[in-house]
């Protein structure tokens, strides 16, 4: 692997806990892969290292560039909690062995507790509202969250609780809070961990919240254990979720890390750098080394109509494929929110393959479920062994969270006869008829019954069941070889030839809540509030390396002049 300076210093010659800053396009993935390949391959006998990722689309990128390897862990804080912390040592407070909570499940409690409306008000989404209920590390309930709703947040989480009681579950906030229960009060489970791993690399570390610092920290005292953090400040786009503030300089403090940078970006032309950096008033320094970095592509601003906000945006793509030759996979519209973006892909998705938001005929439920299926439909179209890790990986995470266990021989058993089942399956039947066939491979897999597929079925409008076959939905959930259409949020990691930010407008970057819909009135700025909306814009930006088109309406964001 081709390294530069900067990237061997940080992957050869780094000791003790390290952490790493990387500006867009530095090679952030490219330098932890190379430390995981070279601690791996200096491992000590009875030792592993564990490579833990924002999401699961991040840990598939990773695992798709390194051998599968035994000792190596690749994975979200959560599926570390759970593989390492609660499925091993739960007893310790007689807790059940963790299931994690279905989508299927937590429709049941609205279902159940049919007075509690979570998306009664203008843009909320009762799913992201119920992952608002968390405990404090000290056990009591969070209040400081945004709540506003009929039932007290105290209502809705006592009974959310006991509902997962009732039925053997927990939610990713409560498997963050037992586990850092069970390693901060149970010495000898931290002492262990901090044994067993050689070093733990964490990817995106600017957005670790206050359980996933805490838990890494409780690891780093209690063994020689050494971490390798790797991230950015200025693209700490996630405080809603929890992200900490300032996470490098509480590393630096707490773990007694040196600190690395990054210092060549081989991503986008000069234009598209200059644009972004004008952000920061203090940007680090970079040296543009892209082979397209002299690529001589003024950065559009346009103000759309609302009348023909969507045929503006359709225009774009257009003129983007036709004239300039840019394929649909190397193209991405981000959007400030699913609202603003989910018109734009049902336009969209009429004349070109869109994957993300808006992309198939029904909302995407975000489970172990669901993820496998979009692998095993990746493969399905492109198959190569990056892919086929993909479809390992996420194997391993089905079976976790549904708590299953085999035996490694009839794993791969069981692994290969669901890759074959559905290359064989009829690609040209309706997508009714398909979603029945794929839900009983999967129950020829585990052996249960998995009611995701029922959901889907059900959620498809009739007047979209007619004209989409099982090879069109297969196309459209694997996630490749389509125009990217989603939030900027979804966006991190990625990169497209083009890019079009969709609704750059004042209210939306930097976000401000609407108090009063009738007279549009909308909370005051604060600096948090301008601090997150020039990291999301950051981004966004930063995703383009040749074209970036950024729309905006008559009432532009701040940022516009800036950025001019």
């Amino acid at each position: 692997m081709n390294l530069n300076a900067s990237q061997k210093k940080a992957v050869f010659n780094s000791t003790g806990n390290v952490l790493i800053k990387a500006s867009p396009g530095t090679g952030k993935t490219r330098t932890l892969v190379a430390r995981a390949s070279h601690k791996i391959d200096s491992l000590p006998k009875h030792k592993s290292i564990a490579l833990i990722t924002y999401t699961n689309t991040g840990a598939d990128e990773i695992s798709s560039r390194l051998e599968i390897n035994k000792n190596m862990f690749i994975g979200t804080i959560h599926s570390f909690c759970l593989e390492f912390i609660l499925r091993p040592f739960s007893w310790k407070y007689n807790w059940a062995r963790p299931k994690v909570i279905s989508y299927e499940l937590q429709e049941l409690f609205f279902i159940e507790n049919e007075d509690i409306k979570l998306d009664e008000n203008f843009g909320q989404n009762k799913f992201e509202e119920l992952n608002k209920i968390a405990h404090k590390i000290d056990g009591s309930l969070n209040l400081d969250v945004d709540w506003n709703h009929s039932k007290t947040l105290q209502e809705v989480s006592q009974r959310y609780y006991l509902f997962q009681q009732t039925h053997g579950v927990i939610d990713f906030n409560e498997i963050l809070y037992r586990s850092l229960k069970l390693i901060s009060e149970q010495k000898f489970i931290a002492q262990s961990l901090a044994a067993k791993f050689y070093e733990i690399l964490v990817d995106e570390f600017q957005d670790t919240n206050l359980y996933q610092y805490s838990i890494l920290k409780e690891l780093m005292l209690n063994g020689e254990c050494s971490f390798f953090m790797v991230g950015d400040d200025k693209q700490r786009i996630f405080s809603f979720a929890g992200a900490i503030e300032d996470s490098f300089g509480n590393a630096i403090s707490d773990f007694n890390a040196t600190e690395e940078s990054l210092t060549e970006t081989y991503r986008s032309t000069n234009c598209i750098v200059e644009t972004y950096k004008k952000l920061f008033n203090n940007h680090p320094s970079i040296e543009n080394e892209s082979i397209i970095s002299n690529l001589d592509i003024d950065v559009i601003f346009h103000e759309t109509k609302k009348v023909n906000h969507e045929g503006t945006i359709k225009w774009f793509v257009d003129e983007l494929t036709k004239k300039h030759d840019v394929l649909p996979e190397e193209m991405a519209i981000l959007s400030t929110s699913w609202y603003t973006g989910f018109p734009v892909s049902k336009i969209l998705r009429k004349d070109y393959n869109v994957v993300g938001l808006g992309a198939l005929p029904h909302k995407y439920i975000n489970n172990s479920t669901s993820t496998l299926l979009k692998s095993l439909s990746r493969y399905s179209i492109k198959p190569n062994i990056r892919n086929l890790r993909s479809i390992k990986r996420n194997i391993d995470i089905y079976l976790l969270d549904n708590d299953i266990a085999y035996s490694e021989k009839l794993l791969a058993l069981k692994t290969n006869n669901l890759i074959t089942k559905f290359g064989e399956l009829n690609f040209d039947e309706d997508v009714i008829a398909g979603l029945h066939h794929i839900e009983k491979l999967f129950k020829n897999f585990t052996g249960i019954s998995d009611s995701l597929f029922e959901i889907i079925r059900e959620l498809i409008p009739n007047d979209e069941k007619d004209y989409w076959s099982l090879s069109k939905y297969i196309q459209a959930i694997s996630g490749v070889n389509g125009i990217f259409s989603d939030t900027i949020h979804k966006s991190k990691g990625l990169e497209f030839d083009a890019v079009i930010l969709n609704g750059v407008n004042e209210n939306k970057i930097p976000y401000q809540k609407l108090i009063d819909r009738s007279s549009w009135t909308y909370a005051d700025l604060t600096s948090e509030d301008i601090e997150n909306g020039r990291n999301l814009l950051y981004v966004g930006l930063s995703r383009a390396k040749k074209y970036l088109i950024i729309l905006h309406n008559w009432k532009p964001s701040l940022f516009i002049e800036i950025i001019k």
